[in-house]
C-alpha cells in the first residue's frame, strides 16, 4: 500500500471515529437552562447548609437554619439566640456564594443576593 493511500486510509478511520463521537458530545446533556440553573441554585444550598453545619463555633440550634436558593436569592430563615451569630450565618452564605461565583465553571449568577430572615431569639 502506497504512502498516500496508508495517509487516507488514517484519514477515513479518524473521521468516521470523529463523527461518531462529535455527536454524543453535543447531546449528552439534555437539561434545558433553566434546569441547569435550578440544580446549580440546589447545589448552592446544599454548599450554604453543609458550611454552616460545619461550625462548631455556632450552637447546633443554629447551624440548622433554613437554606433556599431561588432566581439569584439565597434565603436564609431560622431561629438563633444572638445577632453575633446571625451575622456568622449570613457571612458563611456570602463566603460559599463568592467562591461558587469565582468558580470557572460557574452555573451560578453572580448576582446572587443574600436575604437574612434569621429571628433572634433571647431566651
Amino acid at each position: 500500500m502506497s504512502e498516500a493511500n496508508l495517509m487516507l486510509k488514517n484519514i477515513r478511520i479518524f473521521v468516521i471515529i470523529g463523527c461518531g463521537v462529535l455527536p454524543l458530545g453535543l447531546f449528552a446533556s439534555s437539561e434545558s437552562p433553566a434546569e441547569r440553573s435550578a440544580k446549580a441554585e440546589q447545589d448552592l444550598a446544599s454548599k450554604i447548609r453543609k458550611s454552616v453545619a460545619k461550625d462548631e463555633s455556632l450552637p447546633p440550634a443554629a447551624r440548622n437554619v433554613d437554606v433556599t436558593v431561588q432566581n439569584g436569592v439565597v434565603t436564609l430563615k431560622g431561629t438563633v439566640q444572638s445577632d453575633e451569630q446571625s451575622q456568622a450565618i449570613q457571612g458563611k452564605a456570602e463566603s460559599v456564594v463568592i467562591q461558587e461565583t469565582h468558580h470557572e465553571k460557574a452555573a451560578v449568577s453572580p448576582r446572587v443576593q443574600v436575604s437574612n430572615q434569621i429571628v433572634v431569639s433571647e431566651q
